[in-house]
């Protein structure tokens, strides 16, 4: 699987990083080790050596739909993504606009660089509201 993922408790922070090709069961397997594995208030998607080619707009949705119903648990959490191409970046952006119509019960960002979206992840979020998109 194209998918490395590592978790920091300390930190509370999962971090995946995806490269190569990458399809849509990979996706699903990847969230679904994360939630069945213990999930953490954190989650990082290291999406810039990933070639999402065959990432298709359903299964796109798909997922979205489920990270909002298995995220009650990380309600008040935060998710960030980190993207380097144009196309990336789109889809990112597809996924956070499905995140919309699902109500997240965390929030979402996208970034361009990974210290960006690790500043954001380790800022201190109790002040903020669950599905705010600050940073995206």
């Amino acid at each position: 699987m194209p998918i490395k993922t590592t978790r920091d408790r300390s930190n509370e922070l999962t971090e995946h990083v995806v490269s190569g090709l990458i399809i849509d069961d990979e996706m699903f397997a990847c969230q679904k080790e994360f939630y069945e594995g213990g999930p953490t208030r954190l989650q990082l998607w290291d999406m810039t050596a990933a070639d999402l080619a065959k990432i298709t707009t359903d299964g796109l949705r798909r997922f979205v739909g489920r990270a909002a119903m298995l995220g009650e648990v990380r309600r008040g959490g935060r998710t960030a993504v980190i993207v380097r191409s144009g196309e990336q970046y789109g889809l990112a952006r597809m996924a956070e606009v499905f995140g919309e119509f699902e109500s997240l019960p965390f929030a979402y960002a996208v970034f361009r660089s990974r210290d960006e979206a690790l500043a954001w992840l380790l800022a201190e979020s109790k002040s903020q509201p669950a599905g705010a998109k600050d940073g995206a």
